[in-house]
């Protein structure tokens, strides 16, 4: 059987979540990850919402050209919902 996505969404999900706690120092991280989960439980399709939106980028080389194919990659994964995420429910732990 094989899967339409690189990543299932489950994988995506701890993926986005250890990327979004290396935005951090490794002292501030048991702070930010308490934040992301505060975060996850007020709005629990918060990362859904996201894995779609990357879905339908790697579905749509016509608007997104064949760079859509590389979504899944760390650094656009980084690029986009990563920071996505920072946005919405940064830790300001700086």
């Amino acid at each position: 059987m094989s899967k339409k996505y690189p990543m299932t969404y489950e994988e995506y999900d701890k993926r986005v979540i250890e990327l979004f706690l290396d935005l951090y120092p490794k002292d501030k991280q048991e702070t930010a990850k308490e934040i992301v989960n505060n975060a996850l439980k007020a709005e629990p399709n918060l990362i859904k919402g996201l894995y779609g939106d990357t879905c339908f980028r790697y579905d749509h080389p016509e608007i997104y050209s064949e760079t859509c194919k590389k979504v899944f990659e760390d650094y656009l994964l980084n690029s986009i919902p990563v920071r996505n995420l920072d946005m919405m429910i940064g830790g300001n732990l700086d």
